[in-house]
């Protein structure tokens, strides 16, 4: 299962107490090591989320206390957590957000507190011999809101069993699931073509904007792509209600997806004859979008596919 949305909280590490002690000439205790800080990096790996599946709060290292002979405590392990590429952090209770945009990208989120002072930092010529030191800091606490959107260059969308799923497949080294039954496509999936990244968004259904069905939960991961590519079943009833039944819930979610570029991919073409297909491509030419008809048996239009793509 591909987690995609998961709160979290983290905290960086206590700053270790400062050490009161004496030695035969005085005050010689030492300060408290600073606390471990937590750094974001980011990966490829777009299952990185699943790591949060049971275990949401992590902590960097607290430091050491000081201790006597004006030895300084030793600094908290840094914490460091790697989330996939395309993440948005939220801070719940600021408001600020981290996006995640670079494989090379390395946040420091959250600093770890100061250790505190021993008694030898107190020592001055009115206090000789000072009695006390400082506890050390607290490191800084966020509770984040996770969201992965996937980077990807294409996003394949449609009613379910329009045939997605397959035509990933045929494009792409992917290994999607497929079934010739509805939501066959439980979670979003990804294939490489070329340098290019594809993601089948599973079917969506009409109130999808509103989560019903799959909902909300994959509607998110077609908001960065740069085409949609719409498939619509060569053997629907209706292919201008079926993209209509999309558009609709796609304007609904975000505004912005309707202006996306779109090819409208008319699937399973092997199942119907010419003189229907033909018919079904005449009633979705007035939309304007360029329209390509495929079947995953019919070599020659993969290939026309890929060749536009």
């Amino acid at each position: 299962m591909l987690i995609d949305d998961v709160d979290i909280v983290i905290r960086a590490g206590h700053g270790g107490a400062g050490k009161v002690s004496f030695d035969g000439r005085g005050p010689d205790g030492g300060n408290g090591g600073r606390g471990g800080d937590v750094y974001i990096h980011v990966t490829s790996d777009l299952r990185a989320l699943n790591q949060f599946s049971s275990e949401k709060n992590h902590s960097a290292e607290d430091g050491q206390p000081g201790s006597n002979r004006r030895s300084e405590g030793k600094k908290g392990q840094d914490l460091s957590l790697t989330l996939p590429l395309g993440t948005t952090l939220t801070d719940k209770v600021t408001g600020e957000t981290f996006e995640l945009t670079d494989v090379n990208q390395e946040i420091l989120i959250c600093k770890g507190g100061l250790g505190g002072r021993g008694n030898l930092e107190f020592k001055s010529g009115r206090n000789r011999s000072p009695n006390y030191s400082q506890p050390g800091l607290e490191g800084k606490k966020r509770q984040l809101k996770v969201i992965l959107r996937f980077i990807a260059e294409y996003g394949l969308v449609g009613l379910p069993n329009a045939g997605k799923s397959s035509l990933l497949n045929e494009l792409t080294n992917a290994k999607a699931v497929v079934g010739a039954y509805p939501f066959t496509t439980l979670e979003a999936n990804l294939g490489a073509f070329g340098h290019k990244v594809i993601a089948d968004i599973p079917g969506l259904i009409e109130g999808a904007s509103g989560g019903k069905g799959l909902g909300t939960k994959f509607l998110k991961h077609i908001e960065k792509v740069r085409m949609l590519l719409h498939c619509i079943s060569a053997e629907s009833a209706d292919v201008l209600a079926d993209y209509h039944a999309i558009s609709a819930e796609l304007e609904k979610f975000n505004p912005e997806l309707t202006k996306k570029d779109r090819l409208i991919l008319l699937t399973k073409t092997d199942l119907v004859d010419k003189k229907t297909q033909s018919a079904q491509i005449k009633k979705l030419t007035p939309l304007k979008h360029p329209i390509y008809p495929v079947s995953v048996y019919d070599s020659e239009s993969i290939e026309k596919l890929k060749k536009v793509l």
